[in-house]
């Protein structure tokens, strides 16, 4: 049986916008940056570039009053057009209780014909927790962390308005390198686009356009997050470059002292690894394999690409050292760091 995947907030976003939006609206969820972007695009979609800063008004929930509120949103565009209202709430406590004056105003501006647009854009990642009477009012968008094939067309995306070309291997790296994509990571769409800009003006300035070179760039950069220099080690590992795998040993070694931990995530890798290996043999393919798994699909690709020439023996040779080296932790026979340096030098 068929299943339709089911659409993000952010991808309906996007695709709403062949009909239009509904006159109120709520912006929310852990990534910040998409409701300011989704702000922005509301503005430039319905407000007239010479009369924006006139029928744009923009509050924060500390200092706007009721008052302020019904003033602006019973306000008649200036010249035509629309009219936008944002309201910046780190708090909802004003929309949490029944309020007769705040609901009969928003039931105004549900009507069709009214040219006024209420955003309120939730500061907090959290919940929205406001009355239910209000909230049925608004359209509402849960901008959560994207997810893998969303965050590179958003990468390419800001490339392209950047008007440069960085290839999709490199693109996959600073993924990877970033972190973004890691359950506990703090790295969040500001960052990168913040990243973005750093790796585009060293590009630009050295006159790189070769991929390993970019990939050097990216990693000059991209702090990331902590995980992602580790998953950075284990592609270096698979692909036995002996010489990368010790440097960025060295880099992640002052940020992660637990070597017992960071073996264990090899291990984990390199089990992963041969299971894919594995079920490839027996004719299941890797999305099917990353299912099977419970391996989240870009770190699945991710392994499967940098195994592509690696066989079943190879891998189970790598793993069989590992254990040993955690072994070798276990008892103590030597310190960690050189008991890992051991492991690096005999891939």
């Amino acid at each position: 049986m068929y299943y339709a995947k089911r659409m993000t907030d952010y991808e309906r976003f996007i695709n709403d916008a062949k009909k239009g939006y509904s006159n109120l609206l709520i912006f929310c969820g852990k990534e910040p940056y998409l409701s300011a972007w989704a702000t922005e695009r509301i503005a430039k979609l319905y407000l007239n570039p010479a009369t924006r800063l006139m029928n744009l008004t923009e509050l924060d929930d500390f200092s706007y009053s009721l008052s302020e509120l019904k003033q602006s949103m019973e306000a008649l565009p200036l010249m035509g057009g629309r009219r936008v209202t944002v309201i910046n709430l780190s708090d909802a406590a004003c929309l949490k209780n029944d309020n007769d004056s705040i609901l009969k105003l928003l039931t105004n501006c549900t009507d069709a014909e009214n040219d006024n647009i209420l955003i309120l854009n939730f500061l907090s990642t959290d919940k929205v927790d406001i009355n239910t009477k209000i909230k049925k009012l608004f359209t509402i968008y849960e901008f959560k962390k994207l997810k893998d094939d969303d965050l590179f067309r958003f990468i390419h995306r800001q490339l392209k308005q950047k008007k440069i070309f960085i290839d999709d291997r490199s693109i996959r790296h600073l993924i990877n390198v970033s972190g973004y994509l890691e359950r506990e990571s703090d790295y969040d769409l500001r960052k990168l686009t913040s990243d973005l800009d750093k790796i585009v003006s060293y590009v630009n300035q050295m006159e790189i356009t070769d991929s390993e070179e970019i990939q050097a760039a990216i990693d000059s950069v991209v702090l990331g997050y902590k995980e992602s220099y580790v998953f950075s080690l284990i592609d270096n590992i698979f692909n036995k470059n002996i010489g990368k795998s010790i440097e960025i040993f060295n880099n992640i070694y002052p940020l992660e002292k637990d070597l017992n931990r960071l073996i264990a995530l090899i291990i984990s890798s390199l089990e992963i690894a041969l299971s894919i290996k594995q079920l490839e043999r027996d004719g299941v393919g890797i999305a099917e394999a990353v299912k099977i798994l419970g391996v989240n699909k870009f770190r699945g690709e991710t392994i499967k690409r940098n195994t592509v020439r690696l066989s079943e023996y190879d891998i189970k040779s790598m793993l069989m050292r590992a254990y040993k080296i955690e072994k070798y932790q276990r008892q103590g026979l030597f310190d960690d760091k050189t008991s890992f340096e051991f492991f690096l030098a005999t891939i």
